[in-house]
């Protein structure tokens, strides 16, 4: 096969173009500059053009590729994206590449995307499907990319893919190549013995040989069920971490400077896409990476630290030194050698017929100022007048010298001219410097402005959202609670999770029952994320919930810790806490007052709801438990059959059904009273209250036990059994 690779040559694409060499493919390079560049050893054809250039189509035309893969956010021609101009010829660039090979019919399109799309604080990893948060330049131009690959592959017939690779590392061999974290850590422990670096700065990445070989994988594979993958170890590391592998390894004593202020940043990619789907796993681990590049850069330390950087002996410092003041003094061991030159000739030229009227002294002085300013203009003349006067004393006395007002004459032309001459070249440099570093300036004020621009243009649409989804949120809550009203009461619970994640806008929500002052049981869950605090929690050991609970607060997870939901807060009945709200997985951007409130919001409706319920239930109780127990009556009992029968379709919470064989039926139960009562003692003192007794169709009493699987259910079976009750499991009734 035959792959095209648009981007300047670096470390990542020449890893690209010997992995697809070695798996035998053609592999074609357009190397995006004009400049002709040394050819690598294993790209059939090199095409040395920019990507916007008029030829493209001719370029693609004779590589004739099967896929295009474009580096992107990691072309070393394109990945800085600084002014507005290269980010105006980066998408250009893109666009002429796609649609040359769209009217070519090249059936792949690869684009090479970065973390950078991600540049927010996320609670948990953020998956493929998670709305994209760029901040810096970069990041929104690799966006673009992004979104613009997408849409012209779902417009077209082309196939369209990208591929994000998480903080991709490697193993730098000079100081150029040192750009990442990583190693900019250990740069920093070479250079200054110290390492900055901070705890909050949490992130997860993926090193150069496992993403190259992921590419591969998934480029070779005819077909994929999604247009977005990411590349990622998923593996959770921070820069204090980091540090510490580095001080460990590290041949010199090195120290670990704290730098942890602020906020956490937390930025971990979720890799389950391909792991799934293509069964790729990474290979190697940040800690054995980070040790190898430390031991490199610590054999190879010359490569990275500039001469200024080095350290050495007191000869090779006390040879620095000297180094420094010779270059210091060379500009006037030039001029001294100069000033030689022009004597000789000057002494050449002094007796001659043409010559003797050009002043080779002042012509001397003329072009050092010019040439290097009133500095050296001044040393020049100062030569200059010595060798003059020394020039006159060849046939005249000292005393004549002297008392020559002439050469006094002279003497002042040629230190005024000089230092004319000099002073105007200075002021015209410092005037071109100044114009210089405006330029620089205001492009960087531009620049700035761009960013400020668009970072208030997206404050502006988070606001605008939230006061769209205030509006909106009145309007849903209204039907909602509408709809709460019409529902079966035994459902209000189970409606009140659709509620959370529809107001909310987050598919994971869950809600506990209070059993205790230590203790809450899951009563249902939208996704398997929100039942990661298991079906039975002791809520008094998380001590920031357990307060804000208390405080009647929304507790919000301020330190982003996984194992916490984003938002929670406590339903109550009087002074006693009844059931919790648990929403998780809520983008960063809508942790907010507004957010909070409006949890309270729904709160305090769900209780209406759940309150209602309560009191249509117990104003029925008559008619549906069998007289002076808790058994439910056959028609009764079907009903919450049928609704856990719902509730499971729904995969909101799991339930199994228990059959209490050794009672007997019902009808022969109810003519010993005694015994009727000492069933439902046993029954209730055994079971929870989310667990539900009722009277099956067949007569015998069935035991309904919320959110357990099988498993959980032969426990309960087998706590009976030790009690003389005899019970099976059963499907349905």
């Amino acid at each position: 096969m035959n792959v095209l690779i648009v981007g300047g040559y670096g470390i990542f694409t020449s890893q690209l173009i010997e992995k697809f060499n070695k798996e035998g493919w053609e592999v074609y390079l357009l190397t995006g500059s004009k400049n002709p560049t040394r050819r690598h050893p294993y790209v059939f054809e090199q095409y040395d053009f920019t990507y916007d250039t008029d030829s493209i189509k001719e370029i693609i035309d004779s590589a004739a590729p099967d896929i295009i893969l474009f580096t992107g956010a990691y072309d070393s021609n394109l990945s800085s994206g600084k002014t507005r101009r290269e980010s105006m010829y980066y998408m250009s660039s893109l666009v002429n590449v796609l649609m040359a090979a769209q009217m070519l019919g090249v059936p792949r399109f690869v684009y090479i995307s970065s973390h950078e799309v991600y540049e927010e604080s996320y609670a948990s990893p953020v998956a493929e499907g998670q709305s994209t948060s760029p901040v810096s330049t970069k990041g929104m131009l690799v966006t673009q990319g992004e979104n613009l690959v997408i849409r012209y592959g779902e417009t077209t017939n082309m196939d369209t893919v990208v591929l994000r690779l998480d903080h991709m590392y490697w193993l730098p061999r000079n100081r150029k190549e040192v750009t990442e974290v990583h190693a900019q850590l250990c740069l920093s422990a070479l250079r200054n013995r110290k390492i900055p670096a901070s705890e909050k700065h949490i992130f997860s990445s993926v090193y150069i040989a496992d993403a190259v070989y992921a590419i591969f994988e998934i480029i070779k594979k005819g077909e994929h069920r999604h247009s977005v993958y990411q590349i990622t170890t998923s593996e959770e590391e921070n820069e204090i971490e980091i540090a510490r592998i580095i001080k460990e390894t590290s041949s010199r004593k090195v120290t670990v400077k704290d730098n942890t202020i602020g906020l956490t940043q937390k930025n971990i990619m979720s890799g389950e896409r391909v792991k799934e789907e293509f069964g790729i796993e990474t290979r190697f681990s940040y800690g054995e990476r980070v040790r190898r590049m430390m031991e490199y850069m610590d054999k190879n330390r010359n490569d990275f630290l500039r001469r200024e950087e080095r350290e050495g002996n007191w000869f090779q410092r006390l040879f620095r030194r000297f180094e420094k003041t010779f270059f210091a003094v060379l500009p006037f061991i030039e001029n001294f050698v100069c000033f030689i030159i022009v004597f000789l000739i000057n002494n050449r030229t002094a007796d001659s017929e043409y010559f003797r009227r050009i002043d080779i002294f002042l012509l001397y002085v003329v072009l050092f100022a010019v040439f290097f300013g009133k500095r050296q203009a001044i040393v020049s003349a100062f030569f200059s007048t010595l060798g003059f006067i020394y020039r006159q004393a060849y046939y005249r006395t000292a005393i004549e010298v002297l008392v020559d007002y002439n050469i006094y004459i002279w003497t002042a032309q040629l230190f005024i001219v000089g230092m004319a001459v000099g002073h105007l070249r200075d002021t015209l440099k410092i005037i071109t410097d100044d114009k210089d570093e405006e330029i620089a300036f205001l492009s960087g004020q531009l620049d700035d402005i761009y960013d400020i621009n668009s970072s208030n243009l997206k404050v502006k649409n988070i606001l605008e959202d939230h006061i769209v989804s205030y509006d909106d949120s009145l309007g849903v809550l209204q039907n909602l609670t509408a709809s709460l009203e019409q529902l079966n009461p035994g459902e209000a619970m189970y409606q009140a999770a659709g509620v959370l994640c529809q107001v909310l806008e987050t598919e994971d929500a869950a809600i506990y029952k209070v059993s205790n002052a230590d203790f809450c049981r899951l009563l249902v869950a939208t996704t398997e994320d929100a039942r990661q605090l298991g079906k039975s929690l002791k809520y008094s050991e998380q001590t920031e919930l357990s307060e804000s609970l208390a405080r009647n607060e929304v507790y919000v997870n301020r330190s982003l810790k996984k194992e916490m939901p984003v938002l929670a807060y406590g339903l109550r009945h009087g002074d006693e806490l009844e059931y919790i709200l648990m929403v998780w997985n809520l983008p960063f951007e809508k942790i907010s007052l507004h957010q909070m409130n409006l949890l309270k919001v729904v709160g305090y409706m769900i209780q209406n709801a759940i309150t209602r319920s309560d009191v249509y239930m117990e104003a029925l109780s008559d008619k549906r438990y069998l007289p002076e127990t808790s058994i439910l009556n056959e028609e009764a009992f079907e009903e919450e059959v049928k609704m856990s029968m719902e509730i499971s379709k729904h995969d909101y919470a799991e339930s199994a059904l228990i059959c209490i064989q050794s009672a007997g039926t019902v009808d022969v139960l109810q003519k010993n009273e005694k015994e009727l009562k000492h069933y439902n003692e046993i029954l209730l003192k055994n079971l929870r209250e989310t667990d539900s007794i009722g009277v099956g169709k067949d007569g015998y009493i069935y035991i309904l036990l919320a959110n357990s699987n099988a498993q959980e259910a032969h426990i309960v079976i087998r706590r009976f059994a030790s009690q003389g009750v005899v019970c099976s499991l059963k499907e349905s009734m």
